[in-house]
């Protein structure tokens, strides 16, 4: 099921009343899923669909809509990858393992997944993760791993930060939050620092890039988390982004929202996603990237369409 197929009346409800919805206390997103009989459905996300807010509508413009627990947080981390992937001397820069900021600030480390290396329009290596994770100023150094002490050393810098992405649209609303499509981020890859572009570790190489569609069953690598499998569940979705001390950071648009397969098997932490994982690219079944992972709750992720960002950043594989 792709977002095209969406009745138009449908997301043209979710579109008018979004940003509406999400001025309510306790609303932390709405998107587009599938019920129970199988069709579209309007969704809220809330903390707990048993003790729903308050001021909830009947109706968003005239269609019925469910609850789901959902608290989108920013995963960025300062815990080092456990794994030897992409150390200086060890295998050669890829997907799925850690990166950050050379700069220490007030003492926190940002630290997230660096999400794929791909090869910008003159050919040159470039990776692509959050804007959250590694945006500074344009110019600032990234570091593979993320530093540990400051300053960074040499040996570990993976390149410099080339374009952000980020919400910084202004609200209609006073005092609201500022909104955007995109969370993304793009670095370049230093030639001292061997690059494998498309490979993504414990998952192979990425065969393409495309769009998520609601019903796939879907894998990324965060450096924390490591691999773990989910099926797209919504589309088209508004969701308040919180940070980790669970402060509204910004209002994200045109996402989906991932689930996690209840399958110890597949997902043995037991989760989707942990601090850290924030951008980890999401593969479907064909070995097509098809979202940047951005933020979770655990049991659901949020994601930016893939080739959305491909294509603003001028990238491919």
């Amino acid at each position: 099921m792709p977002a095209d197929e969406v009745p138009f009346e449908m997301a043209a409800a979710l579109n008018a009343n979004a940003f509406a919805l999400l001025q309510l206390e306790g609303v932390n997103g709405i998107d587009v899923g599938v019920g129970e009989g199988g069709g579209f459905t309007l969704r809220l996300l809330v903390a707990d669909p048993d003790d729903p807010p308050p001021g909830l509508p009947d109706s968003i413009g005239g269609f019925p809509y469910i609850l789901v627990a959902g608290t989108p947080r920013l995963e960025q981390a300062g815990i080092p990858d456990q794994q030897a992937y992409g150390m200086p001397g060890r295998d050669p820069i890829m997907g799925g393992i850690q990166l950050g900021r050379a700069a220490i600030v007030g003492g926190d480390v940002h630290a997230g997944t660096l999400g794929c290396v791909f090869r910008d329009a003159a050919g040159a290596p470039a990776a692509v993760t959050n804007a959250h994770v590694v945006c500074g100023t344009v110019g600032d150094a990234v570091q593979q791993p993320a530093p540990q002490t400051d300053p960074a050393p040499p040996i570990e810098r993976l390149g410099s930060l080339r374009q952000c992405l980020a919400p910084d649209v202004p609200s209609l609303f006073p005092g609201g939050l500022v909104s955007g499509f995109f969370d993304a981020a793009l670095c370049s890859v230093d030639g001292a620092r061997p690059a494998e572009v498309g490979r993504i570790a414990d998952i192979g190489t990425a065969a393409g890039v495309s769009s998520p569609r609601i019903g796939s069953v879907v894998r990324k690598r965060g450096f924390r988390t490591g691999v773990s499998h989910g099926v797209v569940e919504g589309t088209l979705g508004s969701y308040v982004a919180h940070d980790r001390d669970g402060s509204e950071r910004w209002m994200m648009l045109g996402q989906v929202s991932i689930v996690m397969i209840p399958d110890l098997g597949l997902n043995p932490q037991g989760v989707w996603s942990r601090s850290g994982d924030s951008g980890s690219v999401v593969v479907n079944e064909d070995d097509e990237i098809v979202a940047l992972h951005w933020g979770g709750d655990g049991m659901r992720g949020f994601a930016s369409d893939f080739a959305a960002i491909a294509f603003t950043f001028g990238v491919g594989l």
